[in-house]
């Protein structure tokens, strides 16, 4: 009897213990609970996206930032790919960074928005003062009480306490041959008429998404293949109400023709493109259902509470820190071999040596922060965002090494 007792003991220690890690991680992830009117508190991002560039804070605030910096966007004046992570030598903390194909934006601890590098269609915010690229970070004007940014090819918008949502650059702008672009520019802050307040935001590279506080979530841009969830494929300037979604959505992740989000019982549904197997609901023939103008779950996901979208390609991350990635993988994006995957039908998992706390993606790849401190990357490295030498699998996530100078969060 008294051995049987133990080995309860034991067990139940064993679950406990189980459940408060599944907790600590999901503490570290970033699904909101709804407003409801309340102020939002600042979103802290560890890891940071751009296009094709990537940062990391350290526990002081410092972005260290490496790939593609052709236009200044990791703020230094070397104007090349740059393999190694270096610190941006702006003296101020930042929460955040988001980064477009040639443009970084920040978000400072005290809810300010700096960007730098090419001021193109107007995503400086500063009313067009700058016309040539520029590693000066600016303070965009107009905008305060900041607690989210994200970031598109060649747009940016903002999210403030109160949960209003601001936008400047270009909104809808498309390199898609789909048919001719019709998008607009705003080269200062510009206020997005939402119906209701937001609790988050999400912006791929031609469209952006906003969750209002009633878990309703719309979109705005560039609509090719269904993206904006509005059951058309017509382009809108102005957000527009994603229809028939079965459930309150918690967060949101638009990629390039496709849309992802997490749900407040945090199963996963997609919408827009699945040519490249994008909303990861396991056509042998993704072609035989090119687009999707309404949500469908993705099958095989339970209890996440992070998504990343590339271009073409998804991941998910889970409370217990696994990784799951679907979609285009010529690269190796979706971390598969290649030749057996081409394109990765549904979610599978990524080989990562240690629990993940934050995944962050770039055009053709993905990135992980893991609970070790440490830093994983897989996918194309045409910016060198695996290193200085390409890799030979490079479906495996590469180890990113940082400065001895680095001091982790």
């Amino acid at each position: 009897m008294k051995r049987h007792l133990l080995i309860y003991a034991i067990c139940l220690v064993a679950f406990i213990t189980l459940l408060m890690d599944s907790r600590r991680l999901e503490d570290k992830t970033r699904v909101p609970i709804p407003a409801s009117g309340k102020v939002l508190s600042m979103t802290l991002h560890r890891l940071n996206q751009g296009e094709n560039h990537l940062c990391r804070n350290d526990q002081n605030g410092t972005l260290w930032c490496w790939g593609n910096n052709l236009k200044g966007q990791l703020g230094n004046s070397r104007f090349a790919l740059q393999p190694e992570p270096q610190a941006i030598p702006f003296n101020r903390p930042f929460s955040m960074m988001e980064g477009g194909a040639d443009h970084s934006c920040a978000l400072t601890t005290a809810g300010q928005v700096l960007c730098w590098g090419d001021p193109a269609m107007g995503v400086m915010g500063d009313g067009g003062a700058r016309v040539q690229p520029d590693i000066r970070p600016m303070t965009v004007p107009g905008l305060s009480a900041i607690v989210h940014i994200g970031s598109g090819f060649d747009g940016m918008c903002a999210l403030d306490a109160a949960g209003k949502v601001f936008c400047w650059g270009a909104i809808g702008r498309s390199n898609s041959r789909q048919r001719a672009r019709v998008f607009r520019t705003f080269s200062r802050p510009e206020p997005m008429p939402l119906p209701e307040p937001a609790i988050h935001l999400g912006f791929g590279p031609h469209h952006a998404c906003a969750v209002g506080d009633s878990g309703a979530a719309y979109c705005w841009g560039f609509n090719g293949r269904g993206a904006l969830g509005d059951g058309s494929v017509t382009d809108r300037m102005q957000p527009v109400r994603v229809l028939d979604l079965p459930e309150k959505l918690a967060t949101i992740s638009p990629g390039y023709l496709q849309t992802c989000a997490i749900t407040i019982s945090k199963r996963v549904y997609c919408w827009g493109s699945n040519i490249q197997n994008q909303l990861g609901d396991g056509l042998r023939n993704p072609a035989e259902d090119a687009q999707r103008l309404s949500s469908g779950r993705v099958p095989g996901l339970e209890n996440i509470v992070q998504l990343s979208s590339g271009s073409s390609h998804n991941c998910a991350l889970d409370a217990s820190g696994r990784v799951f990635c679907w979609g285009y993988n010529e690269h190796g994006s979706a971390g598969q071999d290649p030749a057996r995957y081409p394109n990765v039908p549904v979610p599978m998992p990524v080989a990562l040596e240690a629990p993940v706390v934050e995944l962050a993606h770039n055009e053709w790849g993905m990135c992980a922060l893991t609970m070790a401190d440490k830093v994983y990357c897989w996918g194309s490295n045409k910016a060198k965002l695996l290193g200085a030498r390409d890799p030979e699998r490079p479906w495996l996530p590469v180890e990113i090494s940082f400065p001895q100078s680095f001091t982790a969060r």
